[in-house]
């Protein structure tokens, strides 16, 4: 993926936004975090508070779209040499980087949904 890898980063006040990951821990110590999850109220989605395995299911779930939105936000911003490395790399699969990056982003997109 990129090199320099952007991140969606989350505030109870603020409007989410996207940073360069390393970034990311200056915005930390102003209250900023880097998933959803931290300020979401366990109520707001009809769940028992008290029911530890069903918050555990929508804390995965939230980190799962967080994970899900971040890998996009790279996949869209990575040149062809790095979608081929890391189709390489994470997929053991060698793209031809002669296609358009258009296609290219599709072709590791479903490299993703595929695994």
């Amino acid at each position: 993926m990129p090199k320099i890898y952007r991140t969606w980063i989350y505030h109870k006040t603020e409007d989410p936004k996207i940073v360069p990951q390393s970034e990311f821990e200056a915005y930390k110590t102003k209250g900023w975090s880097d998933t959803p999850a931290t300020f979401a109220k366990i109520k707001d989605f009809g769940i028992d508070e008290t029911d530890a395995s069903a918050v555990q299911v929508l804390g995965e779930a939230m980190e799962g779209v967080k994970d899900r939105l971040n890998g996009e936000l790279n996949i869209n911003i990575a040149t062809k040499q790095e979608l081929e490395d890391y189709a390489l790399k994470h997929f053991n699969v060698d793209i031809d980087r002669r296609k358009k990056l258009k296609d290219l982003r599709k072709q590791v997109r479903e490299l993703i949904g595929n695994s």
